[in-house]
């Protein structure tokens, strides 16, 4: 610190404290701390001693500070020490001291610990970044890839089960295999009953929903089961264009215009495999499900097959699919996974829950296949 006891010169001394600081880092007081060190068998370039000083004023006083850097705790100490000594020595002589001088007031003690690295600072900051980088990680996937990730993350998001998983881009027997096994989960499903009616909706439309239907019938059929497919979307009648029934009669003339249903079951090239289309266009499709003639048709339908398989509009586009569900055993709601978001999945279901209406659980769809390897 500046010695001068003159009250207004010390005051000035606090604007030019930090020309004085300036000076302190001269490569002139590294020569003379080098020299210094070297009878202390320390002997560090005047260029490295440089990169490990700095001298700063200290705000409102007329004091310098003097820090030092260094990994070895004992020549940090003789740096910071031959410093301050050659700073008094060296600057008092300067006129910029108005006739005052440098005193080394507080030498520097050995350091018990190292200043860097601190543990408990970084393991706080790391503690932090990490939350940070976690939460950005999750928000970043919610947000690029907002689909369901595979049938667990479906199952505890929807809270139902998965009864099956048709894969994509697949090969015949392989797809032959999904259905089997949705088809096998369904019989198991039905009890002692040896009848039952099986409703299929999408969550949203979609490519190829309206296939699990269709494929499911096949491999109902494929145990001997007389099966038959039902058309009950007089929205768009999906089935009835898929299977080669269109302009066929069906359901809408069967309940609108009272005609009798014998005739208008058609036969397929599948032995155990029948289809009832949906019919021509009607003005209110859910008024005309909803009338106890649908539920008749449909009672008398099943003491006649063995299972009857409901083909319904897509939940997203109307009540029809949850109305439907109420006349059925088993309602499988079909999720295309690369199309359908979670969002949109659990708001395909809140039609259901309107009506009160639990579905049995979830197809996905459009899954991608696991790669996986055999070692012999």
């Amino acid at each position: 610190m500046t010695k001068q006891p003159d009250a207004t010169i010390t005051l000035a001394y606090q604007t030019v404290m930090p020309t004085i600081a300036v000076a302190c880092e001269s490569p002139d007081i590294a020569k003379k701390v080098r020299q210094r060190l070297i009878k202390s068998q320390i002997d560090i370039s005047e260029e490295e001693l440089l990169k490990k000083i700095s001298a700063g004023a200290v705000a409102n006083t007329n004091s310098l500070r003097i820090t030092v850097t260094d990994r070895v705790p004992y020549r940090v100490q003789e740096i910071a020490n031959a410093w301050g000594i050659v700073c008094s020595q060296s600057l008092s002589k300067s006129t910029v001291l108005l006739n005052g001088s440098l005193e080394f007031v507080k030498t520097a003690p050995l350091p018990d610990k190292p200043t860097q690295p601190k543990p408990t600072v970084y393991m706080g900051l790391g503690v932090f970044l990490g939350l940070v980088l976690g939460f950005s990680l999750t928000i970043g996937m919610e947000y690029f890839n907002p689909h369901f990730r595979s049938p667990e993350e479906a199952e505890e998001m929807l809270g139902l089960p998965v009864l099956g998983v048709i894969p994509r881009k697949t090969r015949k027997e392989e797809l032959r295999e999904s259905y089997a096994a949705l088809r096998t989960g369904l019989l198991f499903s039905q009890d002692e009953h040896e009848r039952s009616t099986v409703l299929v909706a999408g969550a949203v439309p979609a490519k190829g929903v309206h296939d699990v239907p269709i494929n499911l019938a096949k491999s109902v059929s494929d145990t001997g089961r007389k099966t038959l497919l039902i058309d009950a979307d007089m929205r768009n009648r999906t089935i009835s264009s898929l299977m080669g029934a269109d302009g066929l009669k069906g359901i809408s003339d069967i309940i609108e215009k009272g005609e009798s249903p014998k005739g208008k079951v058609a036969t397929t090239n599948l032995p155990n495999l029948y289809l009832l289309p949906a019919g021509n266009s009607t003005d209110n499709p859910t008024d005309l499900i909803s009338r106890p003639q649908f539920e008749n048709l449909l009672k008398d339908l099943k003491s006649e097959f063995n299972m009857l398989i409901m083909d319904a509009p897509t939940a997203a586009e109307a009540v029809d699919a949850a109305v439907l569900s109420t006349y059925a055993d088993f309602s499988l709601v079909v999720i295309d996974v690369k199309t359908c978001p979670r969002n949109l999945a659990l708001h395909a279901l809140e039609v259901f829950e309107r009506l009160h209406i639990r579905p049995t659980g979830v197809v996905l769809t459009n899954v991608k296949k696991v790669k996986t390897s055999r070692r012999i």
